[in-house]
């Protein structure tokens, strides 16, 4: 079971790849930003059917077993998330990264870049995310323990510690990327579910608008989740975001 050192703990990942892109720095990479729950086994699918082509790797966020989980909420923030990712990309030694971001993990995605740059990470796309706690100066649907999206209603979504819910849920309320998005200087893919009952559609539509080189991509059948809800349709569209992003025109 692989493990690396990451900012004083010890956090699970998953990596898999094709044979030749096994023992290469350069080959093409895609880094996976999982949300408030769950944990690295959320894009079990999609890795299953991308790592034919590309290095998938997933970071088990701290706070989900078997990852370390530190017993303070402040330990939980999408700033730490962040940072958290970015000591892994360097870590591993990843180039041309496309990072892929759901849920909170959009935010987190939206850190990442804000804080550490693009030096590694080519194109980002952001999956049923705002960029801010109260979007269009409303609240967001709060986050339900006991009612996850139905797409990943199992064993997967519960994984967080109480103190790791307790600490995403409070950043989760106060981390607000609004800002940030108009300097985001890499193509970005939004991926939305048209019926997401949590973050509205029109998160999308104003994160489209707001970040320069961003495309929309609706999904007509799905809700919170798309890659779950559509899953053959979501590799297919991410696999042609990063076929059109790496080689424009």
């Amino acid at each position: 079971m692989p493990f690396s050192n990451i900012n004083g703990l010890r956090l699970f990942f998953h990596e898999q790849s094709p044979p030749r892109a096994a023992h290469d720095p350069d080959a093409h990479t895609i880094v996976l930003v999982h949300g408030t729950q769950g944990n690295a086994s959320l894009w079990e699918d999609l890795i299953n059917r991308l790592s034919d082509r590309y290095r998938c790797a997933a970071l088990n966020h701290r706070g989900r077993a078997p990852s370390e989980a530190p017993d303070d909420p402040s330990a939980y923030s999408i700033e730490q998330f962040a940072d958290d990712q970015a000591a892994f990309i360097e870590q591993r030694g990843y180039h041309d990264v496309t990072m892929i971001g759901w849920s909170l993990g959009v935010r987190t995605t939206l850190a990442y870049l804000h804080r550490h740059g693009t030096d590694r990470v080519a194109r980002a796309i952001l999956v049923g995310g705002p960029p801010s706690p109260r979007f269009g100066g409303e609240p967001l649907t709060p986050p339900d323990q006991d009612a996850p999206p139905r797409e990943v209603w199992d064993e997967k979504f519960y994984q967080s510690t109480p103190a790791c819910w307790q600490g995403s849920n409070a950043s989760r309320s106060t981390c607000d990327m609004e800002s940030t998005l108009s300097s985001i200087d890499i193509p970005v893919g939004i991926f939305h579910g048209r019926h997401d009952p949590i973050a509205p559609f029109a998160a999308a539509q104003f994160m489209a608008s707001a970040i320069p080189k961003a495309t929309l991509n609706p999904f007509e059948q799905s809700g919170h989740a798309p890659m779950h809800s559509e899953p053959q349709t979501f590799a297919t569209a991410t696999a042609a975001f990063i076929n059109q992003t790496t080689n424009p025109g």
